[in-house]
């Protein structure tokens, strides 16, 4: 897993106006939530959100 940037790494080369590329690399990498360690795998259906679960510490779909 890519490691996340940090508060040091701008989102925003001030060079070129673009994104850096330490960002890019990572929002690349983290193109699917269920890629995240804190997400579950198990697809949502029509109309439900993320909510967190304290028990199993991921952000599963339900109901809002």
């Amino acid at each position: 897993m890519s490691a996340f940037p940090g508060k040091d790494v701008p989102v925003i080369d001030q060079a070129t106006g673009t994104m850096s590329q330490t960002w890019y690399d990572w929002f690349q990498f983290h193109q699917k939530l269920a890629q995240l360690p804190d997400v579950s795998t198990t697809a949502p259906t029509n109309g439900q959100v993320l909510i967190y679960n304290d028990t199993t510490k991921l952000w599963t779909p339900g109901a809002n």
